[in-house]
């Protein structure tokens, strides 16, 4: 019999806690899922019995902690259906140091000009900028298989892309935004067919799902023990053992060599080869944990859960006409999360009012900018549900979504909120562009993350003339960028370009209680379109 969520709650009591007057709903497990006791006590444990370095040490303790290191590997390999044990299983920092490994170890060494990388349009930024930075050095192409209208990926589309040329297909098992499950199986057959290898992030599926690296002949697999009930510094990666034992490390230092002269080294063997200086010993110990905790609920239950979870929530959001959802519709097995926007309410805000109930989710590009671009969507909002959430939780979710219209202006009219915040929301000034701005620069070249962009005109005499602004930002964000379009108009552009602090200094002693991003974002793209001017113009 599969336990229920409440009984599994018992093991997170950080669920137990309220924000402000609400229980705690969490549902941000697609970024970081809660971590059990039975994960946590292993630091005490390690900490308290056993702490020292592996494989350097003949002492007792050394050789305690290096054989539940070495067997944690065993363990996480097992998890993943890798026959070949620790041979076969890396620890890293998480899924992107995997994704790395794999790129400067075979990528970087083995493409050039003519080669082709095949990737999709719903990658994580982990792989999809990894990829296109060994594009960039070797020479080497990308291209990128599309996504259909109903958030799955055109498989034809993959099979022509897909040829001879090609050298790596890299893809993500299951979209972080969409929730789709890509049939990987399929990709790695198309791959193999021409000789190429398959590198899948399974950040996304291996914590929510059965997955055996054999049964699906991948040749890479990447995750990370922070999505699966782990620790944080620690993740994995899966490799055929014959391609591990040909590539070469891209990390140098202690422990990953065998014999090293003053001109030359040979390196350990698998899989200390790749994991140079000291290692985060006791995280990977309490993977091992996770792993265990997991298949004790067993992957189908957590996978039926998710799914039962995730379908209750899409099915109800798709019959409000105020909610767009995205990813395959409701029916379809996907795994445990739902995109969503609600018609007038930027994500941010959004999140901000679920947050005021007791409610995490995720709201912005989700490291998807590209997929947000081809939605037609600065962002979005991520309810990701986990092995301890309930549909008691969802309903709290959905009762938020239909009150957030009538919920924004109190929650901007709060008192963590400075009045000039509501004021300019209420009242924007110098909304809208200038017809013939002297320069023009999008919130989307920095790294605010919001999407608008100010105009700007200046004077021959230098100052600016003119100033405006176009948002589809958060409403904060809109304010403040509102309050700096009339504090900086007439200003030298010299004095625009060195602002710093200015948005703190105009709220005062609210500042600390607004969220940091969508503050300061106005600043730095305002700014940095003043610095790119005086640059062209000393040029």
């Amino acid at each position: 019999m599969e336990p229920a969520p409440s009984t599994i709650r018992d093991d997170f009591p950080i669920l137990e806690q309220t924000v402000g007057d609400a229980p705690l709903v969490y549902l941000d497990n697609g970024a970081t899922t809660q971590t059990p006791r039975q994960v946590y006590e292993i630091f005490e444990e390690f900490y308290t019995e056993y702490n020292a370095n592996v494989h350097r040490g003949m002492h007792e303790l050394s050789h305690r902690a290096s054989v539940a290191y070495e067997q944690a590997h065993d363990r996480l390999a097992e998890f993943v259906g890798a026959s070949g044990g620790r041979k076969e299983m890396v620890f890293t920092k998480n899924s992107t140091e995997s994704i790395n490994l794999v790129a400067y170890g075979l990528g970087m060494s083995e493409l050039g000009p003519g080669d082709e990388i095949v990737t999709t349009e719903m990658e994580h930024h982990a792989m999809m900028v990894t990829w296109q930075q060994v594009a960039k050095r070797t020479g080497a192409e990308v291209k990128h298989v599309r996504v259909t209208d109903e958030g799955r990926l055109d498989l034809d589309h993959a099979a022509e892309l897909i040829g001879d040329d090609t050298a790596i297909v890299a893809v993500t098992h299951v979209s972080n935004v969409l929730g789709t499950v890509n049939p990987v199986g399929e990709l790695a057959d198309m791959a193999h067919d021409h000789d190429a290898y398959i590198l899948v992030d399974g950040a996304q599926s291996v914590p929510t799902r059965p997955v055996d690296v054999e049964a699906l002949d991948v040749d890479f697999l990447a995750f990370s023990g922070h999505k699966m009930a782990g620790p944080t510094g620690i993740g994995g990666l899966y490799g055929k053992r014959h391609l591990l034992e040909e590539m070469d490390p891209f990390l140098f230092g202690g422990e990953m060599i065998q014999h090293v002269t003053l001109t030359d080294a040979s390196w350990n063997e698998l899989p200390w080869k790749f994991e140079a200086g000291t290692p985060p010993i006791c995280e990977g110990i309490a993977l091992a944990a996770a792993a265990d905790y997991l298949d004790d609920i067993g992957m189908d239950a957590i996978r039926r859960h998710e799914n039962e979870l995730a379908q209750y929530a899409l099915e109800r959001l798709e019959a409000r006409e105020s909610v767009e959802t995205y990813g395959p519709p409701s029916g379809e097995e996907r795994t445990g999360l739902v995109s969503f926007n609600v018609d007038g309410i930027h994500g941010h805000d959004m999140s901000s009012l679920l947050d005021d109930r007791g409610i995490a989710v995720r709201a912005g590009n989700h490291c998807t900018q590209p997929l947000h671009d081809w939605l037609r969507i600065p962002g979005s909002v991520r309810a990701s549900f986990y092995v301890y959430n309930t549909e008691a939780e969802v309903d709290r979710l959905l009762e938020a979504v239909d009150a957030a219209a009538d919920e924004l202006p109190r929650h901007l009219a709060s008192d963590r909120y400075h009045d000039r915040i509501l004021d300019h929301h209420r009242n924007p000034r110098n909304a809208g562009g200038l017809a013939d701005p002297t320069l023009v620069k999008s919130s989307r070249e920095t790294t605010c993350g919001d999407d608008g962009e100010f105009h700007l005109e200046v004077a021959p005499d230098g100052t600016v003339e003119a100033i405006a602004f176009e948002s589809d930002s958060c409403a904060v964000s809109q304010a403040v960028a509102s309050m700096l379009s009339v504090h900086l108009e007439g200003r030298p552009i010299e004095e625009v370009a060195n602002v710093d602090g200015l948005v703190v200094d105009l709220l005062e002693d609210t500042f600390p209680e607004l969220r940091h991003d969508c503050v300061v974002g106005p600043e730095m793209v305002i700014k940095e379109a003043a610095r790119q001017y005086l640059e062209r113009t000393v040029e």
